[in-house]
């Protein structure tokens, strides 16, 4: 797999083992220690504890090696296709995507490639109405393999047979060319209990 696109592994389980979570992490803490060879009052070798607003932690530092293409371009390409599902236009659907990305449905299906994304879309198209599909917040980060990833909080809101509606956290992967190259999809119930407060 080359290093442009996403690391999605052929879905067996093993395509993330959790030695390489600890590979990038020591990578990134290792970055930042060699960054800062001083502590506060400029001795040598100091000991420092990073806090929020340090420019220098590991996950600024991961942030600014991430490919060219802008945070809000990628906000704005993620927004561009919840939109395509409530207008029903998917013209620039192959703008947006990879030629090779994978799509993880929250229930299940899993579809590999545009022209499979094609082929759902068009079988979802005959079948469902959406209502609305409202995007709450998204959160940047990057995968184990170095890429820009957004993980963004949505509800859903739609029509078959009946209305439905359901909360979710969708993990949106992209590549070098500011396409979207992985997408992970998880549900929720929308309607909240709280079982312990009191009466």
């Amino acid at each position: 797999m080359n290093s442009n696109s996403c690391d999605v592994g052929n879905g067996d389980g093993a395509e993330n083992p959790i030695d390489e979570l600890h590979v990038v992490e020591a990578r990134l803490l290792a970055e930042a220690d060699d960054a800062d060879d001083t502590d506060d009052a400029g001795n040598a070798g100091g000991t420092r504890i990073a806090d929020t607003t340090d420019s220098k932690m590991p996950q600024d530092r991961a942030e600014a090696s991430v490919p060219t293409t802008s945070w809000d371009t990628r906000e704005q390409s993620i927004r561009r296709y919840f939109a395509m599902w409530e207008t029903r236009d998917f013209g620039d659907l192959d703008g947006l995507f990879a030629q090779d990305c994978r799509y993880e449905e929250c229930y299940g299906p899993v579809y590999r490639g545009l022209p499979q994304l094609h082929r759902w879309i068009s079988d979802m198209l005959a079948k469902q109405i959406v209502d609305s599909w409202d995007i709450h917040e998204m959160m940047h980060g990057v995968n184990l393999s170095g890429l820009p990833m957004l993980t963004v909080t949505w509800t859903f809101s739609g029509r078959e047979k009946e209305s439905y509606i359901f909360d979710g956290v969708s993990i949106i992967e992209f590549d070098n060319e500011g396409h979207m190259c992985r997408v992970r999809e998880f549900e929720a119930q929308h309607d909240r209990v709280f079982p312990y407060d009191d009466k």
